[in-house]
């Protein structure tokens, strides 16, 4: 397979999961009872859409996680060694995320029917053991750390639009490691919607060069 055609294939599934993030993330106020997460966490859990609607936020972390190494071979031999690094990294990040999102999908529909209590704010599978907790921040602060390096390296290399690139790294810190809602939506339209511009972008510039 010529390289052209592989970058055009891995970008396509990085915009294919960012643009299920966005969508999974908005969905998901309006399919579930959010509003009343607080007092029952449960109850949101069990929904019948919880798993269909987390399904997609999965999907959309395991495309990006392929598709992110497009945005490197694209122009792969001007980054130095701290590219592949933060490219590494950053893929770590993604699938731990992918983790995450099966442990929320499966398991937690599966232990809130056996123990709800388990799935309180401060049960053991939330918030209430510190193991998960760690797990969680170690999730986030890979995936930023990924990002920040990569972006830094993609920021050298000259061939790349500054702005998204700031944007996505940006992102990524907020959207990882964000507790609050609010601040984690902004996050998110900012690592998401860098990622799906940067990929377009990328993709039509390639469809016009010779590899």
């Amino acid at each position: 397979m010529k390289t052209q055609n592989l970058v055009w294939i891995l970008l396509t599934l990085n915009i294919a999961g960012s643009v299920g993030l966005l969508i999974w993330w908005f969905l998901f106020p309006i399919a579930l009872p959010v509003r009343d997460a607080s007092d029952n966490f449960q109850h949101l859990i069990l929904d019948a859409d919880w798993t269909t609607l987390n399904l997609l936020g999965l999907l959309s972390c395991l495309l990006l996680c392929l598709g992110l190494p497009g945005i490197f071979i694209a122009h792969s031999k001007y980054f130095k060694i701290s590219g592949f690094v933060g490219l590494l990294l950053a893929c770590t990040g993604l699938v731990l995320f992918t983790a995450i999102q099966y442990y929320e999908t499966f398991l937690w529909p599966a232990a809130a029917q056996i123990d709800p209590e388990l799935l309180t704010a401060k049960g053991a599978l939330v918030s209430g053991d510190p193991n998960v907790v760690w797990g969680l921040l170690i999730s986030g602060i890979i995936l930023a750390a990924g990002y920040v390096i990569f972006g830094l390296a993609a920021l050298r290399t000259g061939k790349y639009p500054a702005l998204a690139i700031w944007l996505m790294m940006t992102g990524s810190v907020i959207f990882g490691n964000g507790v609050i809602f609010p601040i984690r939506t902004a996050g998110l339209l900012l690592f998401a919607g860098s990622t799906l511009y940067l990929s377009i972008r990328l993709r039509t510039n390639i469809s016009n060069t010779n590899y």
